[in-house]
């Protein structure tokens, strides 16, 4: 399989609730050598540690076998017994050479971290298992202020200005880098909205959309704070203008959203 076909194979095995994938030693033979390369450097899939069970290839069957490691004097075996009731007397004990107990992951938690490094957004990503949704952080529209982008896990897709982009359309490699479709996206994030007919509602958590959306307002409570500061700097001869001489101003637009003086304040950061 080439790369692109690997990648929509991970992509829509995550989208099945799988929160994690691990690909074996013999999953990998069936890639081409450059689509491994690629995706490894890429930090698509990650090694992990030596397999404890095989499949084993020893004959029709494909039984799933633990793998005993044996220490001699200069080195060190792998070991797997048939356990098979036909084949066990055939077969016996099988040698497993140790590049066939290599096994890489792919997980959700990874695929979040590309994305968000892929979009500027901070590096630090949080998961657990049951989650539906991860918050990454939040991008600025044109016209429109701060917009929260969460990765929803099912199905696997990102929300952008409460836009579902399926991630099987948004990420492709381009010169051997994995890369983001950024027109869908910017298009998706400067998208005004439409009056209120029941729109598409992806199945994120409340919690993380709530705290996406307020990421999302207090990131236009900073900017305007920066833009402020530049267009109303401290001088000299005047009345030194305090963090919340701007708290105030902004208390007084749309992006407040309600938020008060002293809450905008504590927010702000120099």
């Amino acid at each position: 399989m080439h790369v692109e076909q690997v990648l929509a194979l991970i992509i829509n095995n995550l989208s099945a609730n799988k929160h994690k994938i691990m690909f074996s030693w013999s999953a990998i033979q069936l890639w081409h050598q450059s689509a491994f390369d690629i995706l490894l450097s890429n930090k698509v899939i990650i090694p992990k540690a030596t397999a404890s069970a095989i499949q084993c290839h020893g004959c029709e069957y494909r039984c799933n076998v633990d793998v005993v490691r044996h220490e001699y004097p200069n080195n060190t075996r792998y070991y797997a017994v048939c356990e098979h009731p036909v084949m066990h007397e055939q077969m016996g004990r099988l040698i497993v050479p140790t590049e066939q107990l290599k096994q890489w992951e792919v997980s959700i938690k990874q695929l979040a971290i590309i994305i968000s490094d892929l979009l500027n957004l901070s590096d630090t990503v949080s998961y657990k298992r049951d989650q539906k949704s991860i918050t990454l952080g939040t991008l600025k529209s044109k016209l429109l202020g701060r917009k929260s982008v969460v990765l929803n896990v099912e199905p696997l897709s990102l929300i952008v200005n409460q836009r579902e982009l399926p991630i099987n359309e948004l990420l492709y490699f381009e010169n051997n880098k994995i890369a983001l479709d950024k027109e869908q996206i910017d298009h998706a994030l400067n998208l005004k909205q439409s009056s209120p007919v029941k729109a598409y509602r992806p199945n994120t958590d409340k919690n993380e959309q709530s705290k996406a959306n307020t990421q999302a307002m207090y990131q236009d409570w900073q900017d305007e704070y920066e833009k402020l500061k530049r267009k109303n700097p401290n001088k000299a001869n005047q009345p030194k203008k305090t963090k919340g001489w701007y708290a105030y101003q902004i208390s007084k637009m749309p992006i407040a959203q309600g938020g008060g003086v002293a809450n905008i304040t504590r927010v702000l950061k120099n």
